[in-house]
């Protein structure tokens, strides 16, 4: 019969010899390739010695003081090493992770896991983007808070998890920003300022530095905040490499993903997206430009609200592009202040941030916690002016009446008036749009509903569960206005939202509000608070008496929700409370 037994040079010796061959066969092949790539490293870490030096000189006066792409282009495209180097430095941060996220969206997700196993992959590569950007610097860092308020842009998770960015780092020298204080005024800094090399500052950002110190003319006390050593040169290089990848993406979007592979044509946004984020961000390394802003607010706002609210003085004398001199403020923040402070301010911060919208066209559009204080007197102080925006008459005019149409209920007139405020184009799929919108708005609703028809007996305290009770209602109300929340942002990513930069300032400035305002009443809602106040500026725009009309359709609606409600829920008819207009 035929023999099983393999043939002599598939056993024993002849196995390993033919392997051996084989591997040295291959490393042969593999040796010029090799050898190349290890050349070409060499070779780029020998031209890219120099970078750091040749960057350190890049004259500062060469860089334009307010963003320009066509200066940028010009200065760093001379030096292509110093470009080099920074992007083998970006490169070799973001790749990992993004070969990561590439290789997830081919696959299409991971075999097998459930959605909350997704969610939380898709949480967890969030967190890596935050990472990435924090190890970045300071333009990735603005870039990823830029982001966090961009649910058009980027998906939920990452939206949620880049809105946690902070841009605090440690302090640099202190004889550093002396050296830079007399470069920018002329004079030592200890001739100027009760300053010297043992002085600590008491708040290092990713772009400059505070101290608190008196001015040597007056003994007036100030807060004098320095600019980091090189920022411009930084920020501005930073920002020429982004737009060239930006412009690639742009390019490959249109000639190859649409033209050639015959994906769905769409208006590419990457390069307005990054000039309408750099044109801020680069406008905030000019402190003469914040000072302006300061002394804007202090004319145009605080006549408006009185003794309530406070901003500070700036001293030109002693101000520069990279040095800004400021009125000390000695106060709390608000977020630690106590509870009842919070409760009491918390209305005036609505009342200041609303007159700002929508009476001025000009506001403060980066309230943090660490910008938010409450001064001796009990006033509401704003500080840090670097980031403000301004908001056409028109568009004022268009935002109230979105705000009336949202008390109306009338979602397909917010679309309209998203449409002529440029959130979405006018040829949008209305009839794909309203039903999604229509459901989440109708959700929102009936969340504010039973949520209003189960606060039965006094403070809001559910009848019958004591306290216990009372946070199991808050805990679910938050849970619910959660995955609103959640599925609103899904829409904005799903259609072609294009949310204007005033508007997406505004987003952050009212979420940081809120949040101070939650941890002084756990039951603060920000429409609410903001409703009688838009409902004062919409009567001044329309009338007294269109805006009762405009609104006699809502409380109809209104009345259809309360006999749901009552239909539903089985309660008496005198027991169930009033619902506000949405």
């Amino acid at each position: 019969g035929t023999s099983l037994n393999p043939p002599p040079e598939l056993t024993g010796l002849g196995l390993q010899a033919m392997i051996g061959g084989s591997l040295r066969h291959a490393a042969r092949r593999l040796r010029a390739p090799a050898l190349a790539v290890a050349g070409c490293a060499a070779g780029t870490s020998l031209y890219l010695r120099g970078a750091d030096e040749e960057f350190r000189h890049v004259s500062e006066s060469e860089l334009p003081t307010t963003y320009d792409p066509e200066a940028f282009a010009a200065v760093w495209s001379a030096h292509p090493r110093c470009c080099l180097a920074r992007l083998r430095e970006i490169v070799a941060r973001v790749a990992p992770l993004a070969a990561v996220v590439l290789r997830d969206s081919l696959r299409g997700g991971v075999a097998g896991e459930s959605e909350a196993e997704r969610d939380a992959r898709y949480a967890l590569r969030a967190r890596e983007l935050r990472g990435c950007l924090t190890d970045l610097g300071p333009t990735f860092i603005k870039a990823g808070q830029a982001l966090s308020i961009r649910p058009d842009v980027l998906p939920p998770p990452a939206v949620y998890e880049l809105q946690k960015l902070c841009d605090a780092v440690p302090s640099y020298p202190t004889a550093a920003a002396l050296a830079l204080i007399e470069a920018e005024l002329g004079a030592p800094a200890s001739s100027l300022f009760e300053l010297d090399a043992s002085s600590e500052p008491i708040a290092a950002a990713s772009l400059g530095q505070v101290y608190r110190c008196r001015l040597r003319e007056g003994g007036a006390e100030v807060a004098l905040k320095v600019q980091r050593p090189d920022m411009i040169r930084a920020v501005s290089l930073d920002l020429y490499l982004l737009r060239r990848y930006c412009l690639f993406v742009e390019w490959f979007k249109v000639r190859v993903l649409t033209n050639l592979l015959g994906a769905a044509e769409r208006t590419p946004f990457d390069v307005a997206l990054l000039d309408t984020f750099a044109r801020a961000s680069y406008l905030e390394l000019d402190y003469t430009h914040e000072a302006a802003n300061l002394e804007r607010f202090r004319t145009e706002l605080l006549p408006r609200l009185g003794s309530s609210v406070y901003v500070p003085r700036s001293y030109p004398a002693v101000t520069t592009r990279k040095v800004l001199a400021t009125e000390w403020i000695e106060g709390e923040q608000l977020a630690r202040s106590p509870p009842e402070v919070i409760n009491r301010l918390i209305a005036t911060g609505v009342d200041c941030f609303i007159s700002q919208l929508l009476d001025v066209g000009f506001f403060h559009s980066d309230p943090h916690p660490g910008n938010l204080l409450v001064d001796a007197r009990g006033r509401l102080v704003l500080i840090d002016f670097g980031l403000c925006a301004e908001i056409a008459a028109f568009d004022t005019r268009h935002l109230t009446s979105a705000i009336v149409n949202l008390m109306r209920g009338d979602v397909e007139g917010l679309v309209n008036d998203a449409i002529t405020l440029r959130f979405l184009p006018p040829d949008v799929d209305r009839e794909a749009l309203l039903p999604p919108l229509r459901r989440v708005f109708e959700q929102g609703r009936l969340a504010a509903a039973t949520q209003a028809s189960e606060s039965l007996g006094g403070g809001g305290r559910r009848r019958g569960g004591g306290r216990a009770a009372e946070y199991s209602a808050v805990a679910s109300k938050r849970r619910q206005f959660a995955a609103i929340s959640r599925d609103l942002n899904q829409i904005f990513f799903d259609f072609p939202f294009a949310v204007p930069e005033y508007f997406a300032l505004i987003t952050r400035a009212l979420i940081v509000l809120e949040g101070i305002a939650l941890t002084g009443d756990k039951d603060f809602d920000l429409f609410q608070a903001a409703y009688p106040l838009a409902a004062q500026h919409a009567a001044r725009l329309f009338g007294a008496k269109q805006l009762a009309s405009m609104l006699g359709e809502a409380k109809a609606a209104e009345r259809s929700w309360r006999a749901l409600l009552r239909r539903e829920s089985r309660q008496p008819r005198g027991q169930l409370p009033s619902v506000e207009v949405l």
